[in-house]
């Protein structure tokens, strides 16, 4: 049974207005994690078993699925799941960590608190480093899952959309997400324009020429280019001001993440008389609160 699947689209009717919602979140089937992310994961850690990796690893957030993913597919291939987390004074659980612990705990990986955490990329390679002495032939999952394999099924995911919006709304977490509908609407000619809002403070320009690059453009003075052809698309990014970890609560008439996907629902209501109709919604994530 295949346990990634194509996600439907709904229509909604929200606060008089009308918008649809690509329903991302249901790409995994149960009781996988409600992350679309892992498309491309699932594929990866296939590929790196068919390689001889036996062990995979990854370094998660306070708020991540991620590792509910891990933890899930690697049971399935018969591999071995080594999750670290950030471990704080006096044990302190935050956000939803204690809820994504008892998930991953469901599949039977090993779990290391890492003590005294500090920024991610460091704690990344604090992690890798105790992996790699325990379990040689192991592999550390990169930060985000940034994936070809994810980029390339989001497309495919575009190649299914029953007809062209005027405009796509997604949040932008490391940018591959955005990177796969970008690919997807070229290959399939739809015009749209895709407003990305980011879920913690980036770097525009630098996070703008990774988005086009992993797409297969590049943003010169000139414009863009692929094979000397401009895109059907117009990319525009925002920065709203919040912090990785910090919750937007506002009414949503569907399951959406708080960390997440809820930053860029909301920019999409406050902003909908802007917008192309129709109007797209790309939702990525549930929020654990729904399950």
């Amino acid at each position: 049974m295949n346990i990634l699947k194509d996600t439907p689209i709904e229509k909604y009717f929200f606060q008089r207005k009308v918008f649809f919602v690509k329903r991302e979140d249901l790409s995994c089937l149960s009781p996988g994690p409600p992350f679309a992310k892992v498309r491309g994961l699932f594929p990866f850690l296939q590929k790196l078993k068919k390689q001889g990796i036996e062990t995979v690893s990854y370094m998660d957030t306070e708020i991540s699925m991620a590792s509910w993913g891990l933890a899930y597919f690697a049971k399935r291939l018969e591999m071995k799941a080594v999750i670290f987390y950030p471990s704080y004074k006096n044990k302190e659980l935050r956000f939803n960590q204690q809820y994504q612990i008892n998930k991953w705990k469901e599949f039977d990986p090993e779990i290391i608190p890492l003590e005294s955490p500090n920024r991610l990329q460091i704690n990344f390679y604090r992690a890798r480093k105790i992996l790699l002495e325990k379990y040689p032939n192991a592999y550390m999952l990169p930060q985000g899952l940034p994936f070809e394999e994810t980029k390339h099924e989001v497309s495919r995911q575009v190649s299914l959309l029953d007809q062209e919006y005027g405009s796509i709304v997604t949040v932008i977490g490391s940018g591959t997400m955005c990177s796969g509908i970008l690919m997807g609407l070229e290959k399939q000619n739809m015009k749209s324009d895709v407003h990305g809002v980011f879920c913690s403070p980036k770097n525009f320009d630098n996070m703008r020429k990774k988005i086009l690059s992993k797409a297969g453009f590049s943003d010169s003075e000139k414009g863009f280019n692929l094979l000397k052809k401009s895109p059907n698309f117009k990319l525009f990014l925002y920065n709203m001001g919040y912090e990785y970890t910090q919750r937007e609560q506002c009414e949503c008439p569907f399951p959406c993440n708080e960390f997440y996907d809820k930053k860029a629902f909301k920019w999409m209501v406050d902003n909908f008389e802007n917008l192309n109709p129709p109007v797209l919604f790309w939702n990525i994530g549930s929020d654990f609160s729904f399950l």
